[in-house]
């Protein structure tokens, strides 16, 4: 051990032994700094202590009326604990043992005292002194530390629960001993899954084994308390490991979810019930939409004879009424219509067949069929499309429904000689429609809910413009189900501005809406839930090289891990990434299915056929509605887990 600097101090009334023993500690410790002081009397001594502490002792066992044990006990009774060395003139035995029974580091004899001996000697008293005091500090941290964490395991809510690699319990705190029921002692004497429900035992068992093999896991497990029902808790166990990473215990902590359970069961079996009120609604609402087509096919078919004159002329006030009629079953179609799309959208049946559309074209079309409607109307009706508009990816059916939706609604409420114009462009990666128009507007109530499904604006019971109140909530939700987003911009007495937007006809556009289209049936039940796993784009990009490549083996490995029938994946190649779509599980659970996946891509580092499988980086799970309502927003918020890693 290297000292930078010694202070050490004589105690002895010889002067000659006194420069002895000072050249021999200078000579033995050149290169240090020293400091070297005497005391020939005990008054000396006491005067030395009052101004000075020093390293080492050196003392004589005679200084005059006393002896050196006798100063040895003056030193201690100041509480000083640096290491003393006896020096004698003559050897005595039973003075050396009694020297060193009251604490002496050593004896030395005066006449066969040299460099080395006297040296050597204090190098090994200062080194134990110095471990020595090492030590205490040691043992006062890890007695402090003990303190917290006594305190911190014993006023936790939680249970916590120490466990040895055989699963028996080390220790634990007060919380596991009122959750279980059990004294502290019982616990300690029993196997740790004896506390667990039979049913669970294997499955406990085997996430420990995984805490050790992998270092921390968090799963639900149940507890089999003393004297009352069953407990639901999560496990957030960690394994402990000693300075060469081996695993030597594990701990956890609990926590009771049982009445978290208990309300997710109500939740499930309210859910389930108004399930069938909703799903007897929605078929009902089919079925009369159904019933109502066929006899006003035949009206309108019978309207249209008259029309035409095919019956026979009519006069002036008999066309009249007719045109009336015809206008009423027009008005009756379309509410039949949106009745049936509602119950098509309620019961996810409303279908979806996009493909690249050029939009431009299409509100040409639309455009057209309004044209009568307007100059009827004495409104001017304008349409801009800017050059080169990109095309998108959507079904042209249904964003033509969500174009006339839109222009019926502006020229429905735009008065004589308004304007109500219909525009497009791309910004970025969407292309962007606006209807706007120069009627009243909305007031910022109105704004909140106009896309509410038989919402409609003013006073219902005295209006002179009608509607069924389902013309914009079932275009919302048709832009929507093509991954676009919908707005309303306007200030009341100065026209309204309705912006949908849709994405670039693009790789990334096809499979962000396979996604929506995938989650969308099971947004009708209580929950869902998806893992992300997201790869090294190169993986994705040669996934057509051959059939045996890397690309096969990551969806066969996705499969096998995905081990219910319900569970499915979506993969999206644009985006190098996999989502693993759980219906009727909460993220809680969903953990369970990101581990496994996790193990069976570690175990398949190796190769597969000669093909070495990537690891993805997966995500923590996320779920419906909690994390997002929408496969966009769901996504966004598991990649927001990188970035707090």
């Amino acid at each position: 051990m290297f000292f930078a600097s010694i202070k050490i101090l004589i105690v002895d009334d010889n002067p000659d032994d006194v420069f002895i023993a000072t050249r021999y500690i200078k000579k033995g410790f050149s290169g240090v700094a020293l400091t070297i002081n005497d005391a020939a009397s005990l008054a000396a001594l006491e005067t030395r202590l009052d101004v000075s502490d020093y390293d080492l002792f050196l003392i004589d066992y005679h200084l005059g009326e006393y002896t050196g044990l006798e100063v040895m006990k003056k030193i201690r009774t100041r509480g000083i604990q640096s290491p003393m060395i006896l020096l004698t003139g003559q050897g005595d035995e039973l003075v050396a043992v009694t020297a060193m029974k009251e604490g002496a580091w050593d004896y030395l004899k005066k006449k066969t005292l040299s460099v080395d001996i006297l040296c050597n000697t204090i190098r090994h008293a200062m080194e134990f002194a110095r471990a020595e005091v090492l030590r205490k500090k040691t043992e006062k941290s890890l007695k402090e530390s003990e303190e917290k964490y006594r305190t911190m395991i014993n006023t936790t809510t939680e249970g916590f629960w120490l466990l040895d690699l055989n699963f028996k319990t080390l220790d634990l705190n007060e919380s596991l001993c009122k959750m279980l029921q059990y004294t502290r002692k019982e616990i300690l004497s029993s196997p740790a899954e004896t506390l667990i429900t039979e049913e669970k035992q294997i499955a406990f068992k085997g996430a420990l084994e995984s805490i050790i093999a992998r270092g921390e896991k968090v799963f639900e497990t149940i507890l089999k308390p003393k004297n009352a029902h069953s407990i639901h808790a999560i496990f957030n166990a960690t394994s402990i490991r000693n300075r060469m990473g081996v695993p030597v215990k594990i701990f956890a902590f609990v926590t009771d979810i049982s009445k978290m359970k208990e309300a997710e069961e109500t939740l499930k079996k309210s859910n389930k019930a108004l399930k069938v009120i909703d799903q007897m609604k929605s078929d009902f609402l089919s079925y009369a939409s159904h019933e109502l087509r066929t006899p006003l096919t035949s009206i309108r078919n019978a309207v249209s004879i008259l029309e035409k004159g095919k019956a026979g002329p009519f006069n002036e006030t008999q066309e009249r009424f007719i045109k009336i009629a015809s206008r009423n079953i027009d008005r009756l179609a379309n509410l039949v219509n949106d009745v049936l799309d509602l119950s098509k959208i309620e019961a996810g049946k409303l279908e979806i067949k996009p493909s690249e559309l050029a939009l431009g074209a299409l509100m040409k079309n639309v455009t057209a069929l309004f044209q009568s409607q307007a100059l009827e109307r004495g409104t001017q009706f304008e349409l801009e499309i800017a050059q080169n508009l990109s095309s998108v990816y959507a079904d042209s059916d249904r964003i033509e429904q969500v174009l006339s939706n839109l222009l019926g609604n502006a020229l429905k409420f735009t008065p004589k000689g308004g304007r109500v114009l219909l525009s497009a462009q791309t910004e970025g990666e969407w292309v962007t429609v606006c209807v706007s128009d120069t009627g009243p507007g909305l007031s910022p109530e109105d704004q909140t809910r106009v896309f509410d499904r038989f919402y409609q604006v003013g006073d219902v019971l005295n209006k002179s413009i009608q509607g069924t109140g389902l013309g914009l909530s079932i275009a919302k939700e048709l832009v929507e189900r093509h991954g676009g987003r919908i707005s309303v911009v306007s200030e009341s007495g100065q026209g309204c501005c309705f912006f949908f937007s849709l994405p670039v006809c693009s790789e990334r556009a096809i499979d962000m809406a396979a996604l929506e289209n995938a989650i969308r049936p099971y947004k009708k039940g209580s929950m869902f839930s998806l893992v992300l796993l997201v790869f090294d784009p190169e993986v994705f990009l040669n996934r057509d090289r051959s059939p045996s490549d890397s690309y096969d083996h990551i969806l066969d490995l996705v499969l096998k891990a995905l081990q219910r029938d319900s569970d499915l994946f979506i993969a999206q190649p644009s985006f190098a990434r996999i989502a693993c779509l759980l219906p009727g599980t909460s993220s809680l659970n969903a953990v369970t299915v990101r581990e496994r996946l996790t193990q069976y891509f570690s175990l398949s580092t190796l190769s597969i056929q000669d093909i070495k499988i990537p690891i993805p980086m997966i995500m923590n799970p996320v779920s419906y509605p909690q994390d997002g309502e929408t496969g966009k927003e769901l996504i966004e918020k598991a990649l927001s887990t990188v970035a707090q890693h």
